[in-house]
C-alpha cells in the first residue's frame, strides 16, 4: 500500500511536469502554425522569407564559400604558406611583411568555424616556415618578456624562440602524423637552427612522407659523418625530394644517383666544387629523368666537351634553367653545340653566366640559338676594350628575351681612367636601337650613365666647343629672328645647313656637322633600366619610353598620332633657352634653361608645345591684338603676386 501511494504521487508529479512543458511549447507551435497559414495565403512573402533568421540561426554567405575560393582568400592573409620555391629560408623571405604575424592571423581565421578550420589547416601545413623573430614592432615587447624570467630576475638569459617553435612543431606532427604529417610539402628553417638542431630535425622529418623540399645542414651536403644519420633518415622517409645539393667531398653520393633508387624525382641539382670523371657525371645526369635545372659553381671538370654530342656517352639532358658560376672552361662554342639540338634549344628558358669563358662579344651566337630564352644574365670582369676593328659583330637578337642582366665591370688590374667598359655598353645600346630584342622589358647594367645612351638627343656640347648664346626672350625675339615664329630652321644657321666655323683639324668639327653614334635613334619598346655603380648598395631604376616615329629625333616634331615627342616619351623635352631650335644641343644652339616640374601625381607638367614661337617662347594674342609673352622675364619683388606666377619659372 505504501509503494502504491508513492507511485501515485510520482505519476502525478510527472503529469504536472509534462503539462508545464506542453504549455511552454504550445505558444511556439501556435506561432509556427499561424506563420504557415500566412505563407499559404500570401505566396509573395516567400521572396523575402528568411528561414535562418526566423529560426534563430545566423546566415552568412562567406561561411558557405567553396574550399578552393576559401583557400585562395587565406593565401592573401598568409602569403608564405603558398611558397613553392626551392630556395632556403633566408632567400625566400617575403619582403615588407612579418611571416609570424601572418601565420597568427591565419590560425585565428581557422577558429571561426569547422569549415574554415579545415581550409586553414591545409594551408598552414602545406609550407611550414620557422622564423627566429617577428619582423615588426611586436618583437620589441616580446623580446623584453623573454628576458624577464621572474619578478626578481629581470635580466635572465632569453630562450631561443626558433628552437622552441621547432620542438612544438615536432610534438604536434608526431602526435598526428596521418592527418598533419602528410600535408607538409615544404619545410624551411633558419641557418643557425638547422645547424644546431639536427636530432630534432630528423625526428620531425621522419613523419613527413610527402616532403618535396627541406632546409638541411650544410655538412650533410659534404657527407660529413656527423650528419650521416640525418641523411639516412631523409633518404628513407622522404623519397620525393625535388632539390638536392652536393658540395666538395660528396662525389660518391652524387654517383649513387645513377642507380635510380635514391630520390628519383629530383628536379633541381646544385653542385659546388665537385671534381669527378666527366663520363660518370654525364651518366648521372642521364639517369635523372625529371631534371629541369642545374646550378654549377666552381666546377673545374665542366668544359665544352660536356655539352657536345658523344656516340659513347649519353647526351646532356635538356634543361629549362642553367646557371654556371666560376666555370672558365665553358665557352660560347660549347653552349652553341648544346643548343644545336632541337630538344635543348626549345627547353632552355633561363641562362646565367658568371665569370665563365663566354665573352660578351660572342653572346649573339648564344642568343641566336636559344629561341625560347626568357631570362639571360651575364656577369664578367673585362680587362680589354670591346673589339671595334676587324669583322663587324652582329647585334644581340632574340624574340623571346624579356629580362637581361648585362653586368660588365672593369677588372681591378685595369686603370680607372681607361674606360674599358664603354665599348661594351655602346654595343648593347646599338643592339637595343636595332630592334632585335622586341620583348625585352627589364635590363640590369653596372653603368650609371647607360640611360643617357638611350635618350633621343645627342649629349650637350661642352662650353668651350662653341660660342654660347644667351637664351632669347620676348624683347629680343625680333633682334635674333626677324623672320617670324616658324619652327623651321633658317637657311643660314639651321640644322640642315650649319655654318662651318671650325677648321678641318678641329676635334669638335665632326660633332658640329651632325649627330654622332646612336644618339638620334629611338627605342622601339618601353624599358625598365636598373643601374648600379661600384659604390652603390641598391639598384636605381629608370623608365625609358619609345619616341614617336617622326618626333623622336630629339626635336619638337609630331608623331603619327598627333602627339609631341615629349608627351610620347614620358620625358618632357623643353626648348626654352634654345635660340635655334634646329641646332638642338649642338654648338650654337644655346643651353636649355628650363626644368622638369612634377605634377604631384607621379608624372610631369606638360611642356607647352602649341603655338610655339621661333625661340621656344609661347605667345598669345591679347584682347587688343598685341602679342603677349606668357613666359615673361623674372621681375623684381614688386612684381605680380606669387599665385599668378607661372609654375615653370
Amino acid at each position: 500500500m505504501k509503494f502504491a501511494a508513492m507511485k501515485f504521487f510520482r505519476r502525478s508529479k510527472k503529469s504536472a511536469s509534462e503539462s508545464r512543458s506542453s504549455s511552454k511549447k504550445s505558444p511556439q507551435a501556435y506561432d509556427d502554425i499561424e506563420r504557415d497559414k500566412y505563407r499559404l495565403y500570401n505566396p509573395r512573402h516567400d521572396q523575402h522569407y528568411n528561414y535562418a533568421a526566423e529560426r534563430g540561426r545566423i546566415f552568412a554567405p562567406w561561411l558557405e564559400l567553396p574550399t578552393p575560393i576559401l583557400e585562395r582568400v587565406f593565401a592573401f592573409v598568409c602569403p608564405h604558406s603558398c611558397d613553392k620555391s626551392y630556395e632556403t629560408c633566408e632567400q625566400s623571405a617575403v619582403e615588407d611583411a612579418c611571416m609570424l604575424c601572418d601565420l597568427r592571423d591565419l590560425a585565428h581565421a581557422g577558429q571561426v568555424c569547422k569549415r574554415w578550420r579545415r581550409s586553414a589547416i591545409n594551408l598552414m601545413y602545406h609550407s611550414i616556415r620557422i622564423d627566429s623573430v617577428h619582423y615588426c614592432e611586436r618583437e620589441i615587447d616580446l623580446s623584453e618578456r623573454r628576458r624577464r624570467k621572474s619578478r626578481f630576475d629581470r635580466n635572465g638569459v632569453p630562450e631561443d624562440p626558433a628552437s622552441a617553435r621547432l620542438h612544438l612543431l615536432c610534438r604536434t606532427l608526431r602526435d598526428d602524423p596521418t592527418r598533419l604529417g602528410k600535408l607538409v610539402q615544404y619545410f624551411k628553417t633558419p641557418y643557425m637552427l638547422r645547424e644546431s638542431s639536427a636530432p630534432i630535425l630528423a625526428r620531425t622529418i621522419a613523419v613527413l612522407p610527402n616532403l618535396k623540399y627541406v632546409d638541411l645542414p650544410e655538412g650533410l651536403f659534404m657527407d660529413d659523418p656527423v650528419h650521416h644519420t640525418l641523411k639516412l633518415e631523409v633518404q628513407a622517409r622522404c623519397p620525393g625530394l625535388r632539390k638536392m645539393t652536393y658540395l666538395a667531398g660528396s662525389e660518391r653520393s652524387l654517383e649513387a644517383l645513377s642507380r635510380g633508387n635514391v630520390w628519383p624525382g629530383l628536379e633541381v641539382l646544385e653542385l659546388g666544387r665537385i671534381n669527378m670523371d666527366p663520363a660518370i657525371f654525364r651518366r648521372v645526369l642521364a639517369s635523372m629523368q625529371h631534371l629541369r635545372a642545374l646550378k654549377a659553381s666552381d666546377c673545374r671538370m665542366l668544359d665544352d666537351d660536356i655539352f657536345r654530342n658523344n656516340d659513347v656517352l649519353p647526351a646532356f639532358p635538356p634543361l629549362e634553367e642553367l646557371v654556371l658560376t666560376d666555370v672558365p672552361r665553358v665557352t660560347a662554342d660549347g653552349l652553341v653545340a648544346y643548343l644545336s639540338r632541337d630538344d635543348a634549344k626549345h627547353s632552355l628558358k633561363v641562362l646565367s653566366l658568371s665569370n665563365t669563358g663566354v665573352h660578351p662579344k660572342a653572346l649573339h651566337d648564344v642568343l641566336a640559338n636559344a629561341p625560347r630564352l626568357v631570362t639571360l644574365s651575364i656577369t664578367e670582369q673585362v680587362d680589354s676594350p670591346f673589339p671595334s676593328h676587324g669583322v663587324p659583330i652582329p647585334p644581340l637578337s632574340n624574340w623571346a628575351l624579356e629580362t637581361l642582366r648585362y653586368e660588365i665591370t672593369a677588372s681591378p688590374a685595369t686603370s680607372t681612367y681607361a674606360s674599358t667598359t664603354a665599348g661594351y655598353y655602346n654595343y648593347l645600346a646599338s643592339s637595343l636601337f636595332a630592334g632585335g630584342l622586341p620583348r625585352l622589358a627589364a635590363i640590369y647594367v653596372r653603368d650609371q650613365s647607360f640611360p643617357d645612351l638611350l635618350i633621343g638627343l645627342p649629349p650637350p656640347m661642352p662650353g668651350f666647343a662653341g660660342s654660347p648664346q644667351r637664351p632669347s626672350s620676348a624683347g629680343s625675339t625680333g633682334m635674333f629672328n626677324a623672320g617670324g615664329g616658324s619652327l623651321s630652321p633658317s637657311s643660314t644657321g639651321g640644322y640642315n645647313n650649319p655654318t662651318p666655323r671650325f677648321s678641318s683639324n678641329n676635334p669638335f668639327a665632326s660633332a658640329f656637322n651632325g649627330p654622332r653614334g646612336p644618339g638620334m635613334l629611338s627605342l622601339n619598346q618601353t624599358l625598365e633600366i636598373f643601374t648600379k655603380g661600384d659604390d652603390d648598395l641598391d639598384w636605381g631604376s629608370t623608365r625609358m619610353d619609345p619616341f614617336d616615329a617622326l618626333g623622336g629625333s630629339g626635336g619638337r616634331g609630331r608623331g603619327r598620332h598627333g602627339r609631341t615627342a615629349s608627351s610620347a616619351s614620358g620625358r618632357p623635352l623643353s626648348s626654352y633657352g634654345l635660340s635655334n631650335i634646329g641646332a638642338g644641343w649642338q654648338a650654337g644652339g644655346g643651353a636649355r634653361m628650363s626644368i622638369i616640374q612634377g605634377d604631384g601625381h607621379g608624372g610631369f607638367l606638360s611642356v607647352p608645345g602649341e603655338n610655339m614661337g621661333g625661340h621656344g617662347r609661347k605667345s598669345s594674342a591679347s584682347s587688343f591684338g598685341q602679342a603677349r609673352d606668357e613666359w615673361p622675364r623674372p621681375s623684381s619683388s614688386q612684381g605680380p603676386k606669387k599665385g599668378d606666377r607661372d609654375l615653370w619659372r
